[in-house]
């Protein structure tokens, strides 16, 4: 229906919307193509989970990283981006 599955915006501007995995590929290759693992999100969504990514990569690949990443929900992610995002409106409103 051209909805984010995160943040509930709607768009039919090609491009604007993206299937992303939500454990990534590079942690769990077999889930590529798992429709449990895939979900359609805007960009703004996209590029906040892509923080989150590098937040828990930061010291690289490793076996506390694949155990946290395979423990990713769909509502858990959800939660940390829409998070992320009230935070950052906010710092933008007070400035």
């Amino acid at each position: 229906m051209f909805t984010c599955e995160c943040c509930g915006r709607t768009s039919t501007t090609k491009g604007y919307l993206v299937v992303d995995h939500i454990i990534p590929r590079k942690i769990d290759k077999r889930k590529q193509l798992d429709k449990d693992n895939l979900w359609v999100i805007c960009k703004r969504c996209h590029w906040y989970k892509g923080l989150l990514e590098d937040d828990i990569y930061t010291d690289g690949l490793s076996i506390e990283n694949i155990d946290v990443s395979k423990s990713w929900q769909r509502d858990d992610v959800r939660q940390w981006i829409l998070n992320a995002t009230k935070k950052r409106d906010q710092r933008l409103e007070e400035d």
